[in-house]
């Protein structure tokens, strides 16, 4: 039962961080143990760090009354200690036995934490661990009763500090040396990792603050031209300045012309010269300290996101222990000798992109085992090692990181996988002829699709890739692969190092910002107009002496027709496996860091858009995806034609709409949408707002969010309703809200559709529109 004291929680809540280190840690541990040299000192060493981890995590479940995770702890600790005392290799039941006491750990916690009681295979897996000890001591020797907890419940605990920590060894537990020096203790703190998260966020955000003030310290020395421009300006124009003082001073009392008024018009422009050198030298030096306080936020703003991104950062090793099990408990299940080799580990990711990994690697691994490492009886037949190898290697370039997962196996056969596409149904005769092998390989993406004949427990129900390829691109991420039939399978992943910020090219496209992130982008150019080739019936530019193919950006946004006019055209390529595509946009802005912003319901599934981005310049920008990107050029390359959204109305003439919303995120992207389909939009933040607009042009329709400040969509509706101007006007209200008294009270205030957030896509708001239009 869990103790509601909050000293039982706090304590509670270390042993929890505890076990989730100290499960891995034994996992690790016990890999090497059963893989690693085999010599006695090593085995030794393996030997005290696993009687360690074990011993101090049954004091810990001691502490915090755990007596089922104690009892196995013990138990554990006969098993290991069997051997330890004569340093031999244990036998392969006893690491089955170890590996599922490892495993039960972690059961038995979450079932005391949810009041389940102690998990069935508990009592089997203390007989595996007896049975294991009773293996070396050839003597039926039960495990040790542990004695009954004699502590009083009111007695004060142990404080949270001194449990089971590696740092305070027992008698039975011999400090730890590395190179011959003992290991200090070092200071540490758990941080949630919603809080670092947010930190990171914030320093991706002082990131852009900064570029943001580096274009207003661009303002301030272009403002400070213009003033010496002016100054000179005011120095040529001496000599009449000049001229008109010696008339003043050789005219006569008598003459009409109004000396004094010249005079004062002289001492008037003295004085403003006089003036504007004051300012001139005050812009100057503000210019100066601009210049240097940007510098500085620079300094400070980079080493804050260094510092975060360290915290935030964990070496790719972290997730190997699981790979190396899972190949162990594979290779077993599966009769074949398969090893994994891994290099690379010590690359640093993002913590959520490396958790977000984990599982799609998994799989991968278990299809390399299951599908690809064959037989030792096929291998040998085929010329091979007995035993297959599994190959994950890990690099760095620049902001991306790339895994390459390979392996020695039977390889992808596109015949085999033609074969199998037709017999699933997912492509009929002729399409499957038409695939060549590159496209026949990644049909290994499609849902659905699978190659073996039967359903196992590590194969066969054609889910799987298709999912691993879904993760990968939610991260901004994209996987290719390249195979050899009889030789073996190349995946290769690439992702950004972090989602913090992300080097993306902004680009100008219909008189709307957008930014796609570089992690495809090859390069970016301009060509003439007259240099643009044709390759079988397709537009298309030489680049390094090879022809890639052309697709306008205005296309694949579904944005109106581009009309050209000039003798240069700006593009970009975007590059996946040896596929390469060049994308025809209005004007290349640049390169920056932007960080991307999840966009919120309705518009979380936007054809070719990933988020939106607030740019140093405080304009906001639409951050496009670059695989679908790239998947809706290969469409259009293929088809030759503009795609149209489904079951989209597109307006017949130049309605306008009023966008109402108080996110400008939501604004921008609900615009573009809107102007995708023909309308013309104009935005306001809130009711109040829109209601000053509406009085002050013409509008066709309005489409609202309800839960704005000063005045809200529902006040909104109300007040156009109550207007004898504005009270035929459609009101489309889009929200959260979807309880039934909510839009029982839009219907009340006069709302013509109620569209749910939850159950939102852009082509039904079209429809919608279309119809009310």
């Amino acid at each position: 039962m869990i103790a509601t004291d909050e000293r039982w929680q706090q304590l509670w809540a270390a042993f929890a961080a505890e076990l989730e280190d100290r499960v891995p840690a034994l996992t690790t541990l016990l890999l090497d143990l059963e893989h690693g040299p085999d010599d006695e000192p090593a085995r030794k060493s393996t030997f005290d760090a696993l009687f360690r981890e074990v011993h101090s995590l049954k004091g810990a479940a001691r502490a915090v009354e755990l007596p089922e995770i104690e009892r196995l702890a013990h138990a554990f600790e006969s098993a290991l200690d069997s051997y330890r005392t004569q340093c031999i290799r244990p036998s392969a039941e006893w690491f089955d036995a170890a590996f599922a006491a490892a495993d039960t750990f972690g059961q038995l916690h979450r079932s005391a934490m949810n009041g389940s009681g102690v998990p069935p295979e508990f009592p089997a897996v203390l007989a595996r661990l007896a049975a294991a000890q009773l293996a070396i001591l050839d003597v039926a020797t039960p495990v040790p009763a542990l004695p009954a907890q004699t502590q009083p419940a009111n007695q004060p605990i142990v404080s949270q500090a001194n449990v089971s920590s590696p740092t305070h060894p027992t008698s039975e537990e011999p400090a730890v040396t590395v190179e011959g020096g003992s290991r200090a203790a070092t200071e540490s703190i758990r941080v949630s990792v919603v809080k670092l998260d947010q930190l990171l966020s914030q320093a991706g955000e002082l990131a852009v603050t900064h570029i943001r003030i580096e274009q207003r310290a661009g303002d301030m020395r272009t403002l400070r031209d213009n003033l010496l421009g002016w100054q000179r300006e005011w120095r040529g124009q001496r000599m009449l300045r000049i001229s008109l003082q010696r008339f003043a001073d050789q005219a006569d009392a008598s003459d009409a012309t109004p000396i004094h008024e010249i005079e004062a018009l002289l001492r008037f422009t003295e004085r403003s010269e006089q003036r504007m050198l004051e300012v001139l030298q005050q812009v100057e030096v503000l210019a100066q300290r601009f210049r240097q306080d940007a510098a500085e936020l620079g300094v400070v703003a980079q080493r804050i996101e260094d510092d975060v991104m360290a915290v935030r950062l964990l070496p790719v090793t972290t997730i190997f222990g699981p790979f190396q099990r899972l190949i162990r408990d594979l290779q077993r299940d599966l009769g074949k000798d398969v090893e994994l080799v891994l290099h690379g580990g010590e690359i640093e990711i993002d913590r959520t992109i490396l958790e977000q990994l984990r599982d799609p690697l998994m799989h991968m691994l278990r299809n390399a085992v299951d599908h690809g490492i064959e037989g030792r009886q096929e291998r040998l037949t085929a010329g091979k090692s007995p035993r297959g190898t599994i190959y994950l290697e890990i690099s760095q370039i620049g902001g991306s990181v790339t895994l390459v997962l390979s392996d020695d196996g039977s390889g992808l056969d596109p015949q085999r996988l033609r074969a199998a596409a037709q017999k699933k149904g997912l492509l009929s005769a002729e399409q499957v002829a038409n695939l060549n092998d590159q496209q026949a390989r990644e049909l290994i993406f499609e849902p659905g699709f699978s190659t073996s004949a039967t359903i196992t427990g590590t194969s066969g129900r054609g889910v799987g890739m298709d999912v691993v390829r879904e993760h990968i691109e939610r991260l901004n991420g994209h996987i290719t692969t390249t195979s050899n039939p009889g030789f073996g399978t190349r995946f290769t992943i690439t992702v950004p190092q972090t989602l913090a910020t992300t080097r993306a090219i902004v680009l100008e496209q219909c008189g709307q910002l957008f930014a796609i992130p570089s992690v495809m982008t090859e390069r970016n150019a301009r060509v003439k107009v007259g240099d643009i080739v044709s390759v079988e019936g397709r537009r298309a530019v030489v680049i390094d002496g090879h022809p890639v193919p052309i697709v306008e950006l205005a296309d694949v946004l579904e944005r109106p027709p581009v009309r050209t006019e000039g003798e240069w055209r700006t593009f970009f390529v975007l590059r996946k496996d040896d596929r390469r595509v060049a994308l025809l946009t209005d004007r290349l802005v640049g390169e920056q860091e932007i960080v991307v912003k999840q966009l919120m319901w309705p518009l979380r599934h936007v054809r070719n858009v990933a988020g939106a981005a607030v740019l140093g310049s405080g304009h906001t920008a639409i951050v496009l995806n670059p695989v679908d990107v790239f998947k809706t050029s290969l469409q259009l390359l293929g088809s030759g034609a503009r795609p149209q959204p489904k079951e989209v109305m597109v307006a017949d003439r130049r309605s306008c709409i009023l966008v109402v919303d108080d996110s400008l995120t939501t604004r921008t992207l609900e615009r573009s949408i809107l102007e995708a389909a023909g309308y013309q939009t104009v935005a306001a933040a809130d009711g109040v707002e829109a209601l000053a607009v509406l009085r002050q042009q013409a509008i066709d329709l309005v489409v609202s969010d309800i839960e704005m400040p000063r005045l809200d969509g529902f006040g909104l509706t109300a007040a156009i309703r109550s207007d004898e101007r504005l009270r035929q006007i459609p009101v489309v209200l889009i929200t959260s809200l979807d309880a039934r008294e909510h839009q029982e009270r839009g219907v009340a205030v006069g709302a013509d559709a109620y569209v749910i957030k939850s159950s939102f896509d852009q082509g039904h708001l079209l429809q919608t529109i279309g119809r009310l239009l």
